[in-house]
């Protein structure tokens, strides 16, 4: 009886620890999806013209929703995330230079259930001409 018992405690605890790891697994999956997720749009809404870059402003994508630059939909581990863009004016003083820089900040976030922030990127680019 002690031996079942102790048994039973040993098969448990693994149990425990095999669920812990599968958890902390998908975690970091879906880190690593939202970050290239977040970082695919940056990179989308980068090569626009200047002219263009404040219509991104309060653009969304819900969770399982996300598309690619083409408009396809996309599948699997990319169902679980979602994606919303703010743009704003931005003034950057470079001390070594003793200068302002004009531009814009892009603010891409990567999110999933309950507006649980998974990847947050920003990328400055200054004004053309400033």
């Amino acid at each position: 009886m002690i031996a079942v018992g102790l048994l039973t405690l040993a098969v448990s605890s693994i149990t425990q620890a095999i669920v812990a790891a599968q958890q902390q697994n998908l975690e970091v999956r879906e880190r690593i999806v939202a970050s290239i997720a977040a970082e695919s749009l940056l990179s989308q809404i980068g090569e626009s013209n200047w002219e263009n870059l404040d219509t991104w402003h309060g653009f969304k994508e819900e969770i399982g929703s996300l598309t690619d630059p083409t408009g396809l939909s996309l599948e699997g581990d990319w169902k679980q995330v979602g994606r919303k863009v703010t743009i704003i004016q931005t003034e950057i003083f470079v001390d070594a230079l003793q200068i302002y820089i004009t531009g814009k900040t892009i603010n891409v976030i990567a999110f999933t259930k309950n507006d649980r922030e998974l990847a947050n990127l920003k990328r400055f680019i200054a004004e053309p001409n400033s």
